[in-house]
């Protein structure tokens, strides 16, 4: 039997993770768990469907280092999950801005 082999398009490494996270959208503000991480974007596992090109901020307090807000671009979004009520959605968004709690500082990514 031959399985085609997956072709990764990421061009960044991803460090996994399980950190909580508050997304905030225009409409409304909801948790989601981070299960990756790259210097570029991220992959969110929640109960929301967000849409590709949608603009949302990000809130995360990652153990050891600062509070932050992230603003970011949805890149893509699918059901990730069926067996939970009104299903699991994985969204991969790419970062357009951090926002450092503590000193109120911003670093622009491209």
């Amino acid at each position: 039997m031959y399985l085609p082999i997956k072709q990764e398009r990421r061009h960044q490494l991803r460090a996994e993770c399980n950190l909580t996270a508050r997304i905030h959208r225009a409409s409304r503000s909801f948790d989601g768990l981070i299960r990756n991480v790259s210097d570029k974007g991220a992959f969110l596992c929640s109960s929301q469907k967000l849409l590709p090109g949608e603009c949302i901020r990000i809130a995360v307090e990652p153990p050891g280092c600062v509070p932050m807000e992230i603003d970011a671009e949805v890149v893509w979004s699918r059901i990730f999950r069926h067996d939970e009520p009104g299903g699991l959605y994985g969204t991969g968004f790419r970062f357009t801005d951090v926002h450092l709690m503590q000193t109120g500082t911003s670093t622009t990514q491209v």
